[in-house]
């Protein structure tokens, strides 16, 4: 009998959060997709096909989350909300729920508590260590962790901090997300001179490293190019930046791409850039996508050791790794690679055949598939 999951997201997922899209639509049940809008808070007020989970008026869902907000969890909104959710669960069956990043669980937990059904909570990143996101909803993640039947992590780093929040290690589940398996392939990186940098240009991302790096590269190798993919509240600087270092002939700003497009343009680099780090406010990474998409596609990594990147790329074979900050090892690393096409390749060429062997979609949606079912098989037994 085909099981039915709901799945919630405190958004619809962005082009960068392919994780997410594959969740809704490669996971083997029934699917029932809830999300809520930008800056209407964590609860899930829409569906899939955007039908509203409680009011067909778009003024009373902005009316209503206004009350949350000035209420909280006692406003008249969220209570209905929560009346609507459970609703749905008892009338389509719902075996689980699968509620992307902490926050959004928090609120998803009474409703689940309610209904008696079985809550899986991914964390991703900067649910699991952003300051303030931790003083909004740390103290209700220890509820959180005693409710879920699986609480899913990305990174070694990442299950120790959760462990430091409470979580109990053994309903830990170490799952990076992965790239989608069959749009980013290997392809011999050629003699091309480009370095390829990463989606977003947030603090986390600390693209601004990666600029200073390659400004050091660019006097080393005059043919040098820098692609700089992805959106951000670091846009602007690193643009004001890329001209105070006479760089804006050498770095093209894409903006947001379309994953189609990310893998055109690996295919025309000679190595990719991440010079992630903890930024002031606490986020960090969980394993970043963009960095196994690139080893699928035969480009050598340049990265630092950051949460989960130290646990996929093997340093000195697949890649070269630094330490966060440390923007002129960095360079060293990337003049390195743009010199030696030959050790680009070699290292390339593995880092795809170990992204292969161990970070595919199929890897990842079997491991939260398998959660998901151990959870529902679980709650019959019980």
């Amino acid at each position: 009998m085909e099981r039915n999951v709901a799945i919630v997201t405190p958004l619809i997922p962005t082009y960068s959060e392919t994780f997410l899209r594959a969740h809704i639509e490669l996971l083997p049940f029934k699917m029932h997709h809830f999300y809520a809008l930008p800056k209407m808070g964590y609860h899930p007020i829409y569906d899939g096909q955007g039908k509203p989970l409680f009011s067909d008026s778009k003024w009373f869902n902005y009316l209503e989350t206004g009350i949350d907000r000035l209420f909280g969890e006692t406003g008249i909104g969220y209570f209905f909300r929560k009346k609507a959710m459970s609703r749905y669960l008892r009338e389509h069956h719902i075996d689980a729920l699968l509620v992307e990043y902490g926050p959004t669980a928090t609120y998803i937990l009474d409703v689940c508590k309610q209904n008696k059904v079985p809550l899986i909570v991914h964390f991703h990143g900067r649910d699991a260590y952003h300051y303030k996101t931790l003083a909004l909803f740390g103290k209700k993640y220890p509820a959180l962790f005693d409710y879920s039947a699986s609480i899913i992590s990305v990174s070694a780093d990442m299950n120790q901090q959760l462990i430091a929040l409470g979580a109990p290690a053994e309903k830990l589940v170490l799952n990076p997300c992965t790239p989608n398996t069959h749009l980013f392939n290997y392809q011999d990186i050629g003699t091309t001179s480009r370095v390829h940098h990463c989606r977003k240009l947030h603090g986390q991302k600390a693209p601004q490293y990666a600029i200073n790096a390659f400004a050091k590269v660019a006097e080393q190798i005059p043919g040098a190019k820098m692609l700089m993919v992805g959106e951000g509240e670091l846009w602007e600087t690193c643009k004001h930046l890329s001209r105070d270092l006479g760089l804006s002939e050498k770095i093209e700003f894409l903006g947001s791409c379309s994953p189609s497009r990310v893998a055109e343009l690996h295919h025309q680099a000679r190595v990719f850039v991440q010079h992630s780090r903890r930024a002031e406010d606490g986020d960090s990474e969980g394993t970043p996508v963009s960095v196994l998409e690139a080893m699928k596609s035969g480009l050598p990594i340049v990265a630092t050791r950051h949460a989960g990147i130290k646990d996929v790329v093997l340093e000195g074979e697949t890649g070269f790794l630094v330490d966060e900050g440390d923007w002129e090892a960095m360079a060293e690393a990337m003049v390195q690679l743009a010199k030696d096409p030959g050790l680009a390749a070699a290292m390339g060429k593995k880092g795809s055949a170990r992204a292969n062997a161990h970070y595919t979609m199929e890897q990842h949606i079997q491991r939260l598939a398998d959660a998901i079912q151990a959870a529902i098989d679980n709650k019959k037994l019980a």
